[in-house]
């Protein structure tokens, strides 16, 4: 049993590292070591809570035409940005990219490193589906600084 639950988010802004993950090159690692190797950059950026804490640390994903749609190639092809939620607003620094997120409905799970695989794919094939939705969307990573807890968001409809 995988606990979930459904939430409306608004428009979410990230700046991070951008690269294109494949089959054959999945580069999410890099981009996330690109980006905490220069996290001094941007962390005057990021979004707080109140108690000074980062609101969260993202690995957005897009298709490759920049509409947010599900990664193609059996969810194995798609744009990843690692980065750090801001204001809509923040200017970008050289060497950076931002993205503009859809506001969207999504169903979250919590994850670990070593079930993300499953958990994707029993999210993606059966509880998606048991649930009567449809994927809409690029599947998302989040990291909560406060808690360190990661969690996948799930475009639904």
């Amino acid at each position: 049993m995988i606990n979930y639950k459904i939430i409306d988010l608004p428009r979410i802004a990230i700046i991070g590292k951008e690269g294109l993950c494949t089959k054959e090159k999945n580069v999410v690692q890099n981009l996330w070591q690109q980006a905490n190797s220069n996290f001094s950059d941007i962390a005057n950026l990021g979004m707080k809570n109140a108690d000074g804490s980062f609101v969260g640390f993202w690995g957005a994903m897009s298709d490759e035409t920049m509409s947010f749609l599900p990664w193609t190639d059996d969810f194995s092809r798609g744009l990843y940005l690692a980065g750090i939620e801001v204001y809509e607003d923040t200017a970008v620094p050289e060497g950076w990219v931002k993205w503009v997120m859809p506001s969207r409905r999504y169903l979250v799970t919590e994850i670990q490193p070593e079930n993300y695989g499953e958990i994707f794919g029993h999210v993606i094939n059966s509880l998606i589906p048991e649930l009567g939705m449809k994927l809409v969307g690029a599947v998302c990573d989040f990291t909560d600084p406060a808690t360190g807890q990661n969690k996948l968001f799930f475009p639904v409809e």
